[in-house]
C-alpha cells in the first residue's frame, strides 16, 4: 500500500512539475536562450581577460558592442529598409491583382486555383478598408513590442549567467552526490562548449550572409538589397530550411522585376548558403557527427509551441542534448573503481579552481598559475585514458 502511494505521489508530482513548466514555457525558453548566449560569449570574455581587461569590463564591452552594432546598422539602413518595404508592398499588391484577374479568365486549372484565393485588396483606400486593416496593424505592433521586451530580458539574464557562472555551477552541483559532481560538471561544460561554438558559427554565417547577399543584390541592381540582406541574416540562423526558404524569397523579390533576375537571385543565394554550410561552418564548429533527424524532431514541436523562437532554439538545444546523451553513455560504460578515484581528485581540483576564481586568477603568482594549468592537463589526459 505504501509503495502504491509512493508511485502515485511521484506520478502526480511529475505531472504537476510538467504543468508548471508548461504554464511558464516562455520564461523557460528565455532562460534556456540566455544560457546559450552566455555560453557563446564566454570564450571571448576569456580572451579579453587574458589581455588585461577586467572580467566585468570585458562582459560589458562585448554586450555593448553586440547591441550597439545592431542598433547602428538599423540607424544607417532604417530609412532605406522602410522605403523598400513600402515599394515591395505596392508591387506585391499590383502583381497579385494582375495574376488574380488574369487567372479568372484563364484555363480551368487557373480558375480552380483562383477560387481558393482571396480577392485582391481594394485600392480606393476607403474608411471601411482602413478599419479592417487596423486590428492587423495593432497586432503587428504588439508582437514587435513583445519581441523587443523578450530580447531585453534575454540580454539581462545572459549578463547574469555570464557574471555568476561559477556560483551557478556550485549551486546545482551541490544537489548531486559527490561522486557524480565531476562528471556532471564536465558534461555541463561540454554542453556549453558545443552550444557556444554553434552559436558563434551561426552568428558569423549570419553576418557573412547579410554582407554577400546585400553586395550581390547591389551588383544585380535589385530594388531590395537591404531587405534581402536582412532576410538572409535571419535565414542563416536556421539550419536545414534556411537556405531553401531564402532561395525562394530571393526568387520572389527578383521576380517582381523580371523572371531572369529572380532565377539569378535564387541561384546566387543557394550557392552562397551552401558555401557557408560546407566551407565556413566546419571551420567554426568542427563536429564529427551531427544528427539532422534529431534536430528536425525537436524543431517540429518547438515551432508548434513557440513559433519563430522555437525554430531558433531547436538547433542549439539538439546540440546540447547530443552532448548530454554522449556524456551519460560514457558515465554508464566506464569502470566504477577508476571513477571513484578520479572523482576525488577532480573534486579537489574544483576546490582549487573556485578559490582561484575568488582571488581573481590574474592576481595569482605565475608558479601557481602554471601548476593549475598542468594539473588540468593531467586530469584531461587521465579522463582520455580512462575512457579508452
Amino acid at each position: 500500500m505504501k509503495r502504491l502511494m509512493l508511485y502515485t505521489a511521484t506520478a502526480l508530482g511529475t505531472l504537476l512539475v510538467l504543468y508548471i513548466l508548461w504554464q511558464f514555457r516562455l520564461v523557460l525558453l528565455l532562460f534556456v536562450l540566455s544560457l546559450f548566449v552566455a555560453a557563446a560569449i564566454r570564450p571571448l570574455v576569456g580572451r579579453l581577460t587574458a589581455l588585461g581587461i577586467p572580467k566585468t569590463g570585458a562582459q560589458i564591452l562585448l554586450y555593448a558592442v553586440g547591441v550597439g552594432s545592431v542598433l547602428l546598422v538599423f540607424l544607417l539602413v532604417g530609412d532605406r529598409l522602410l522605403m523598400e518595404l513600402n515599394i515591395l508592398a505596392n508591387r506585391a499588391v499590383i502583381e497579385y491583382e494582375s495574376i488574380y484577374h488574369r487567372w479568372e479568365a484563364g484555363a480551368n486549372w487557373q480558375q480552380t486555383a483562383v477560387s481558393y484565393l482571396s480577392p485582391p485588396p481594394l485600392t480606393s483606400g476607403d474608411e471601411a478598408e482602413l478599419e479592417a486593416m487596423l486590428p492587423t496593424v495593432v497586432l503587428i505592433t504588439r508582437n514587435i513590442a513583445t519581441a523587443l521586451g523578450s530580447l531585453l530580458l534575454l540580454l539581462a539574464l545572459s549578463v547574469y549567467w555570464s557574471a555568476d557562472q561559477y556560483r551557478f555551477e556550485r549551486l546545482w552541483l551541490s544537489v548531486l552526490p559527490p561522486k557524480r559532481r565531476a562528471y556532471a560538471r564536465d558534461g555541463w561544460r561540454a554542453i556549453e562548449h558545443a552550444v557556444g561554438s554553434y552559436l558563434r558559427s551561426q552568428t558569423v554565417q549570419s553576418i557573412l550572409a547579410a554582407f554577400f547577399l546585400g553586395l550581390g543584390a547591389f551588383a544585380m541592381r535589385m530594388d531590395f538589397p537591404i531587405l534581402l540582406a536582412l532576410l538572409g541574416a535571419l535565414a542563416a540562423l536556421v539550419p536545414l530550411f534556411g537556405s531553401l526558404v531564402m532561395a525562394l524569397l530571393a526568387f520572389g523579390l527578383g521576380y517582381l522585376e523580371s523572371l531572369n533576375l529572380g532565377l539569378g537571385a535564387a541561384l546566387y543565394t543557394l550557392v552562397l548558403f551552401l558555401a557557408l554550410e560546407f566551407l565556413v561552418e566546419p571551420r567554426l564548429w568542427p563536429r564529427k557527427r551531427r544528427s539532422f533527424l534529431f534536430t528536425i524532431l525537436l524543431i517540429i514541436p518547438l515551432v508548434e509551441t513557440f513559433g519563430v523562437w522555437g525554430l531558433l532554439v531547436a538547433p542549439p538545444l539538439a546540440a546540447a542534448l547530443e552532448v548530454l546523451i554522449g556524456q551519460a553513455y560514457q558515465v554508464y560504460v566506464q569502470p566504477a573503481g577508476t571513477a571513484v578515484q578520479l572523482d576525488e581528485i577532480e573534486t579537489r581540483y574544483q576546490q582549487i579552481v573556485i578559490k582561484a576564481n575568488q582571488a581573481e586568477y590574474g592576481d595569482l603568482a605565475p608558479e601557481l598559475q602554471n601548476l593549475t594549468k598542468r594539473f588540468a592537463t593531467l586530469l584531461a589526459n587521465s579522463r582520455k585514458i580512462k575512457l579508452n
